[in-house]
């Protein structure tokens, strides 16, 4: 059975793409056969992160009938497989985001896990994403605007009875001038399930278009990333 997992945040920029990349990958290694989502049809940036810049294969063309599942899905040199979503603004337009139900259904039965990149913040996409989804894995950052956005978002992951599966504290510099993990799970009442600090490696392997998990495996934020994925494994086996 397929376990559909929404990435989401309060707001933009706290890494809910490259969390989707690099946890998909660490899901792959070990063995669970994980799909990618990119929901994101405002500013979709999951196939640009991987080197997809304009592919013939959208969820917006699927969305309208104009392609398959199997036309829409790509497979990653790294071995991630996943679905973009159009860069265009005009094939934005064409696209009604109510139908996102139309592909989460096509897709059940078809991995172990689809990893979701949602919208950010609160409005109708990311409401429909969640609606669609079993759990919510949230991304803060160290900061109080961050932790209270998704605050937020929990709200609505509750609203629609999903189960938040972690905190991802991402790009954290262990320094005064940010939130301790303790005080954003005291804040959230959900535990951090991983601690991705600040990476130069990260940096160069968005550059490389390329999951961290992938170009430097033995990386902290790829072991943290590894230890995220072990994580929802089990909790999936016991589900």
């Amino acid at each position: 059975m397929t376990k559909f997992i929404a990435i989401v945040s309060g707001k933009g920029g706290a890494g809910k793409t490259t969390t989707t990349i690099n946890l998909g990958h660490a899901l792959t290694k070990l063995g669970k056969k994980t799909i990618l989502v990119d929901a994101n049809l405002v500013t979709p940036n999951l196939g640009l992160q991987l080197g997809f810049l304009n592919p013939e294969g959208t969820i917006n063309k699927f969305l309208r009938k104009e392609k398959t599942l199997k036309e829409i899905t790509y497979l990653h040199e790294s071995g991630l497989s996943i679905i973009p979503a159009s860069p265009s603004f005009s094939e934005f337009q064409k696209t009604n985001p109510q139908k996102i139900a139309e592909l989460i259904e096509h897709l059940d039965d078809t991995a172990d896990f689809v990893l979701i990149d949602a919208p950010s913040g609160l409005g109708f996409e990311v409401n429909e994403v969640i609606k669609q989804s079993e759990e919510a894995l949230l991304v803060v950052n160290p900061n109080l605007s961050s932790v209270m956005d998704a605050l937020k978002t929990i709200q609505l992951a509750r609203h629609h009875n999903n189960t938040i599966a972690g905190i991802v504290l991402n790009m954290t510099h262990n320094g005064r001038h940010e939130m301790k993990p303790e005080e954003v799970e005291q804040l959230l009442g959900h535990h951090i399930v991983g601690n991705i600090k600040y990476d130069r490696k990260m940096r160069k392997a968005l550059h490389h278009q390329m999951p961290i998990t992938y170009m430097y495996p033995w990386s902290k934020s790829a072991r943290e990333f590894k230890t995220i994925a072990h994580h929802l494994s089990l909790t999936n086996l016991h589900a």
